[in-house]
């Protein structure tokens, strides 16, 4: 069988044929009921035909059980809105539960760079009945049926006024806007609000946490067991599309659900600490990062005190000593109270934060050169002390690190010191005529003596 034969099969979603003219021919046909059987699912009927689903309700007894029904409380209409960016709310969440029309989205594919190759051959979703979590997963059975499967994905994200992916925003919902687009399927997302759940993680729980993976580990103490790798994904499913053996789906269909589960987990501590406030705040990190959610959320006076608590609770008082991170902290929440406070007109007390950003010593940085910025101005435009201006001027210049910056501090300073050149000459002229006069007055009187 030549080699174009044999890459037909596979597409189809047939077995690997065998080289050599006197290889039997293969099926290429996929038996969707048996397919869907051996992953413990069955066929449901969808608008261009039946796809293979597999269902999951996970029980208390399971990993993230008592979580999950804690999450389902938890999870507030106010708290997705701040999440996802400040967006108004819908209609249909006027005294009803938010839980319901929420889907938590998740997908596997075939690779992570796109392109009209790459598919997506797991897509799963997660939702609250009542406390209960219930996730299905549509598996694509071969090349051939991925319009069937968008076809069955849309028909499923319709009923939904809201999605809540992580890293959904870069790659989950632009991939599969692209698979829709590629077979001339309409797109159901521009309908559907987003929350992607990566942003307000790394700000509420620190930058380093990584993925879905790093979460679990950190925040929600769990390791999963025996649980497939990100990087085997493609590769079991090109070993199923070979062998037509379903088995090593079983378990990216298991890593699948959980991710569903640890975002749903993660979607109600998050909604708690927008409910929560400033007392819900863990620590100083945290509370600087809520105040960014508050910020990016569209309640900013919520976010200004968050940064006040979190400079405040790093400021050492008392003679304690500093935690790890604890200037990092404080330094930026000082940046975002004054930057707050500047652009309430407030320059005064703008000015004497900047200063307490830059007393702490730091390394100057990006918040350590937009403070000696902002001091440069005010003490050229409102205190009219030149000298002072020229200081920080000149540090600025020296801490600046591209060449834009770099030009508009070199005029700063080349402003200020032909400014102070001026004010200089016009006090030793003043002082000149001054000694003059006095020993005029002095002569005088000498002879009239």
């Amino acid at each position: 069988m030549t080699d174009l034969t044999r890459l037909r099969a596979v597409l189809r979603g047939g077995r690997r044929a065998r080289a050599g003219p006197a290889a039997p021919a293969r099926a290429t046909s996929v038996d969707l009921a048996a397919l869907a059987t051996r992953l413990g699912g069955g066929l449901e009927d969808a608008p261009l035909g039946p796809c293979p689903v597999v269902r999951w309700w996970f029980a208390d007894d399971v990993p993230y059980g008592d979580r999950l029904s804690r999450a389902s409380r938890a999870i507030s209409a106010e708290g997705l809105r701040v999440l996802c960016g400040g967006t108004g709310l819908y209609a249909p969440w006027s005294g009803v539960d938010p839980t319901v029309g929420l889907l938590f989205f998740d997908l596997e594919t075939t690779g992570l760079r796109g392109g009209a190759g790459t598919v997506a051959f797991v897509v799963g979703f997660g939702c609250f009945e009542g406390s209960r979590f219930h996730v299905w997963q549509f598996v694509l059975p071969s090349f051939a049926g991925e319009r069937r499967l968008l076809a069955a994905v849309t028909a499923a994200v319709a009923r939904a006024h809201t999605l809540v992916t992580f890293n959904g925003k870069s790659f989950d919902l632009p991939f599969m806007e692209m698979r829709w687009h590629y077979h001339r399927l309409d797109s159901p997302l521009a309908a559907l609000r987003h929350v992607d759940l990566l942003h307000p993680a790394r700000r509420l729980w620190g930058p380093d946490t990584g993925g879905l993976g790093g979460l679990e580990t950190r925040v929600l103490g769990v390791r999963r067991q025996d649980d497939v790798a990100g990087f085997e994904i493609p590769s079991r499913y090109f070993d199923y599309l070979r062998s037509g053996d379903p088995a090593p789906l079983r378990g990216v269909l298991s890593h699948n659900r959980l991710d569903l589960a640890s975002l749903a987990v993660l979607t109600g501590l998050a909604c708690e600490l927008v409910d929560g406030g400033l007392d819900a705040a863990g620590d100083a990190r945290q509370c600087l990062g809520l105040g960014r959610v508050y910020e990016c959320g569209g309640r900013p006076a919520d976010a200004h005190g968050c940064y006040e608590r979190a400079a405040a609770s790093t400021s050492g008082a008392g003679g304690s000593s500093w935690r790890p991170g604890d200037l990092d902290v404080r330094a930026q929440a000082l940046y975002r109270v004054a930057s707050a406070r500047r652009r309430q007109r407030r320059h005064v007390e703008a000015a004497r934060v900047w200063q307490e950003l830059l007393d702490l010593g730091r390394t100057p940085g990006l918040v350590e050169r937009e403070a000696l910025r902002a001091q440069a101005v005010h003490h050229e435009h409102r205190l009219r002390d030149t000298g002072r201006a020229l200081t920080f001027a000149r540090r600025a210049y020296a801490e600046e690190r591209t060449a834009c910056r770099r030009l508009d501090a070199q005029k700063r300073v080349m402003r200020l010191e032909r400014r102070l050149a001026r004010e200089t000459g016009s006090v030793v002229g003043c002082e000149r005529r001054c000694a003059s006069h006095r020993r005029a007055k002095t002569a005088q009187s000498r002879e009239t003596s």
